[in-house]
């Protein structure tokens, strides 16, 4: 728990006890609610059948507690639990603590709980806006619009993950492979255009993938992985089956990952017009410089040997670089922003646009709301305006985040 939140728990614990002589306690509540009774008190099941009248659900205090020992809950005595407990869930009280541990802020539905029990609300907190849109019983359909193309449709897929990478089997069929806790690896699915998945399998040992076809009719992939012999993180490339579930022929690029950095999304490996791969990845020159977009590309139509091309692609902290079209004279990218400026800025999605795929001119507006953060993009190009995009979203806050996979659809004009 972080000072400030110990701090404002220590003076909601003062209020409380100050206020204690002064609030009706809730036996006296319950007295006068049912002064017509024959009795002035109540048994426990005719106060559970009371309980039952006013709320199909009663918290579980005792499980919220064990969750979050150091919480706000924590310094109550058990008659205001009690009360709250009865106008709450178990869920709600959780999302609750949550809230207060990592953003200092609450919802007004959880504020609401203290002033329906006649109890201060926890002081130095904030009232936070409610956002439905990945609240996976009531997702939200979302417009984003901008002066060069919009993002429609913005809806959870109800999934964990991030770095999702979307390729195309047919017309009917997708395969998505995303970072998942669940399966401890690369998550492998197979979807429908609508983005209803099924788990197909697992890759383990690796994290952000892609994969292209070479001219060859060769399945590659580019990710990163340790190198046992160096002991350091290595973009590696490999050959993996048609199903993606194995892959075989393991080779490093010869380019280290910076073990205290995360990659941030990349390696986007991406077939160049003339049949050469270009790899693209996040560098950062030390622990206090903004990240840079570098690349390298292929020797051979292959996709084994690479060279690093010079300068770099983009600079000032872009991020989660994913090249969605790339034809003779017309290459497409989207990409995120560092989440290092969080909550101040916000992580959000960028289009940029190139003649080579190497000098890239970048529309500084972001292209989606900034009430959320949005990254790790990847796209299929559906038609010449049209893309499927699947990334990752999250609260726009620091510490340790909720990562929920969502899809939408590109518009460009």
């Amino acid at each position: 728990m972080n000072k400030k939140l110990t701090l404002s728990v220590a003076v909601f614990l003062s209020l409380l006890i100050s206020c204690s002589t002064e609030e009706t306690s809730l036996s006296e509540i319950s007295e006068e609610q049912n002064s017509n009774q024959e009795t002035n008190t109540q048994s426990n099941s005719e106060q559970e059948q009371s309980n039952q009248e006013t709320n199909t659900e009663i918290a579980d205090i005792e499980e919220v507690l064990k969750e979050f020992p150091q919480g706000a809950l924590s310094f109550l005595p058990d008659n205001e639990k009690q009360c709250i407990a009865e106008i709450s869930s178990t869920e709600s009280l959780k999302s609750m603590e949550k809230s207060l541990m990592e953003e200092g802020a609450i919802l007004q539905e959880h504020m609401d709980y203290f002033t329906l029990c006649n109890l201060p609300g926890p002081p130095g907190i904030g009232i936070k806006e409610e956002t439905t849109l990945y609240d996976n019983e009531s997702v939200q359909e979302t417009y984003y619009a901008t002066s060069f193309a919009s993002v429609e449709n913005i809806r959870s897929l109800d999934e964990d993950g991030v770095s999702p990478h979307l390729e195309k089997v047919d017309d009917k069929t997708l395969r998505l492979f995303y970072s998942s806790i669940e399966v401890k690896g690369i998550a492998v699915s197979l979807c429908d255009y609508e983005l209803k998945c099924e788990l197909q399998g697992a890759l383990q040992r690796m994290s952000d993938l892609t994969i292209i076809e070479t001219l060859d009719g060769v399945r590659r992939g580019y990710y990163v992985s340790l190198n046992p012999q160096t002991q350091q993180k290595d973009i590696f490339t490999a050959v993996f089956s048609e199903d993606g579930l194995s892959y075989s022929n393991e080779t490093p690029l010869g380019f280290p990952v910076d073990q205290n950095e995360i990659a941030w999304g990349v390696p986007d490996a991406v077939l160049m017009p003339n049949g050469l791969i270009r790899v693209y990845w996040v560098y950062t020159e030390d622990k206090t410089s903004d990240e840079k977009l570098v690349s390298a590309t292929s020797k051979t139509t292959k996709g084994v040997e690479f060279v690093m091309d010079p300068g770099y692609r983009l600079e000032n902290g872009y991020v989660d670089f994913e090249v969605i079209r790339a034809v003779e004279g017309d290459w497409k990218a989207l990409m995120s922003y560092t989440p290092h400026y969080m909550p101040e800025i916000p992580q959000s999605l960028f289009y940029a646009t190139s003649k080579d795929g190497l000098k890239w001119d970048l529309i500084e507006e972001r292209i989606t709301p900034k009430g959320y953060s949005y990254f790790d993009p990847t796209a299929i190009q559906i038609d010449d305006k049209n893309f499927l995009v699947v990334g990752s979203a999250a609260p726009n806050t620091m510490g340790d985040r909720e990562h929920i996979l969502f899809t939408a659809e590109l518009v460009l004009p």
